[in-house]
């Protein structure tokens, strides 16, 4: 799911014009000439490096390439930017932090599992506080991004605000990890199906970044269950039998 997430966003590169993910703002006019061409390399070498992965061939180079990109093309751009988009920033984060979660699936960086596992705890736990709260203070806004076939906009803004806020909270306490990232993920994924996908079929445009970063972040929290859910394992084995 991320690695397709990744995948959808590259694509819009080529449509946008300019790197996509996470919508960073636009270089100063002096510099506006290079974004083409940013936008083609970036999305070109974007979809290399999730065919690479999926075929098993050089997967450490293609996940770095994923992480560089995305450091050096939007979350440079944010911290530029004074972090004026904090959402969108911290965004640029977890599609990192995705990026070294499947790394801890190869043999020779599983040792630094337990570290990054903790990082995109962290880096999600800001995410959805900050979401969460965004909610209350922006409700119209949000309420309006509800496709109107779904009823009951303010009450579903205030429901996903709290569910993002208690999400966020649930991933930083041990004993509820688990259970917060999968219902996180299960909560995202819905989000992907019932409004990023016809928001993107119905006004196009950027909102087709919706879908992506839907698709990525609902997989991160999906892979961060099982991480934990392997941890809990791992754990249990190593306990002294009674």
């Amino acid at each position: 799911m991320y690695l397709l997430g990744i995948a959808e966003l590259a694509i819009y590169n080529f449509f946008k014009g300019d790197f996509a993910m996470t919508r960073p703002k636009p270089f100063s006019e002096a510099l506006q000439f290079v974004n083409p061409a940013m936008a083609y390399i970036s999305g070109t070498l974007l979809l290399l490096a999730v065919l690479a992965f999926f075929l098993n061939r050089y997967r450490f180079i293609a996940l770095s390439v994923i992480a560089a990109l995305v450091f050096l093309l939007a979350t440079t751009r944010h911290i530029y930017n004074l972090w004026q988009d904090s959402i969108n920033a911290y965004k640029s984060l977890w599609l990192i932090g995705g990026a070294f979660l499947i790394m801890t699936t190869l043999p020779e960086l599983k040792k630094y599992k337990k570290e990054v596992l903790w990082a995109n705890l962290v880096v999600l736990f800001l995410f959805f506080v900050d979401c969460g709260f965004a909610h209350f203070l922006y409700t119209d806004f949000v309420k309006d991004l509800i496709m109107p076939f779904i009823p009951f906009h303010l009450f579903w803004t205030y429901f996903a605000a709290i569910c993002l806020l208690a999400g966020g909270l649930g991933l930083l306490i041990p004993a509820t990890q688990k259970l917060a990232a999968l219902l996180s993920g299960i909560q995202i994924a819905g989000w992907f199906v019932l409004l990023h996908v016809p928001r993107a079929l119905t006004f196009h445009g950027d909102e087709w970044i919706g879908v992506g970063e839907a698709l990525a972040i609902s997989g991160i929290c999906f892979m961060i269950y099982c991480l934990l859910s392997e941890k809990n394992q791992n754990d249990a084995n190593l306990a002294p039998s009674i």
